[in-house]
């Protein structure tokens, strides 16, 4: 069953390379993504598109595509983000199921993008990003908690910071 959807997907981003640039015909990367508390047994996997350079050149785009599965086992693009090496968190909080999308953006940067899962789909939450710089964030039920290094001129300060979250964003507790 895995070998079909991962046959599937490579299937339907041929398919779609072809109709934006018929020379870039190959994949650059397609691996399976962390999932934590996969309470739906969901399975995702990260992409690379590939496109054509000014020169001409077939290379893969900077952000990283999450690929996921249908009802009926059709591959789909199910997120954008501007990083690389996501894992995915489950977590259901009053009734709605978030799937918190941790991935690197930069040298240490860590970043956090809240979603809403519906139906093997995520739907972006517009005021849910957080960023470490120290490459820490921490995930419970109810909270999460975000790590962060201040420079001075003498010292190095080490924060943390507790937000709590829901379908409008996220707020400092």
């Amino acid at each position: 069953m895995k070998s079909y959807r991962f046959f599937a997907s490579i299937i339907f981003l041929l398919l779609s390379q072809f109709v934006s640039a018929s020379d870039c015909l190959t994949i650059k990367v397609t691996k399976p993504i962390e999932v934590v508390n996969n309470k739906a047994d969901v399975e995702f996997t990260q992409v690379k598109l590939l496109h054509k350079d000014k020169s001409g050149i077939c290379l893969p785009t900077q952000d990283t595509y999450i690929l996921s599965y249908d009802e009926n086992n059709m591959p789909f693009l199910a997120a954008r983000i501007q990083g690389h090496t996501p894992s995915i968190t489950f977590v259901n909080k009053n009734g709605v199921d978030y799937a918190l999308v941790k991935y690197y953006s930069g040298n240490k940067l860590l970043v956090l993008k809240g979603f809403v899962y519906k139906h093997s789909s995520l739907e972006a939450i517009d005021d849910f990003t957080l960023t470490s710089n120290i490459s820490r964030i921490e995930v419970s039920d109810t909270d999460i908690t975000v790590y962060n290094s201040e420079h001075h001129e003498d010292d190095v300060t080490r924060t943390s910071t507790t937000f709590g979250f829901d379908t409008s964003g996220t707020f400092i507790k």
